[in-house]
């Protein structure tokens, strides 16, 4: 009787612990709110505001627009011959590791020649799709970037890059 008791026991301490586990269901119920918070109220005037500025266009070339930025950068993982004087870039991370395992995809999916910058002002890893010597060429890659790749662009728009470094070391 003892034993039928212990082994009940263990059954129902089982399907307890077994019914409180985490599933991604919950993750994803639980990431879609904190979503929808940051952006409703202030946080979400915030959200907009940030969007704006990111989706913002402040440079013409050949009578289109694109968002230019001149940035202090370092390529990371690869030879800083490999970034040309602009470059497109197509996702931003916090982390090395997520810029990195983007950029991979985009060499092996796409056939693109990408590659990952840090942006210490901004402790930002933007991965760069392709980059280029002409700005009227990386302004037609920028407006029509679904032309180039199937991948999903991981920045609200995509946008330009220059880096000031290389404008000061050639004048």
């Amino acid at each position: 009787m003892k034993k039928i008791c212990n082994v009940f026991l263990l059954v129902c301490i089982t399907a307890v612990l077994w019914s409180c586990h985490t599933n991604e269901k919950n993750y994803r119920e639980s990431y879609e709110k904190t979503l929808e918070l940051n952006r409703t109220g202030e946080r979400g005037e915030q959200y907009q505001q940030d969007l704006a500025r990111r989706t913002q266009n402040n440079y013409v070339v050949d009578g289109d627009s694109i968002r230019l930025r001149n940035l202090y950068f370092n390529v990371t993982d690869d030879k800083a011959e490999v970034a040309k004087k602009y470059g497109v870039v197509v996702a931003e991370f916090q982390q090395k590791f997520n810029a990195i395992s983007c950029r991979d995809r985009l060499r092996q999916e796409e056939h693109l020649p990408a590659y990952v910058v840090y942006v210490a002002s901004e402790k930002t890893y933007c991965v760069v799709a392709q980059s280029f010597d002409d700005i009227s060429v990386a302004a037609v890659f920028t407006n029509n970037i679904e032309k180039y790749m199937k991948m999903k662009v991981l920045v609200p728009k995509a946008w330009v890059i220059t880096n000031i470094s290389s404008k000061s070391n050639k004048k």
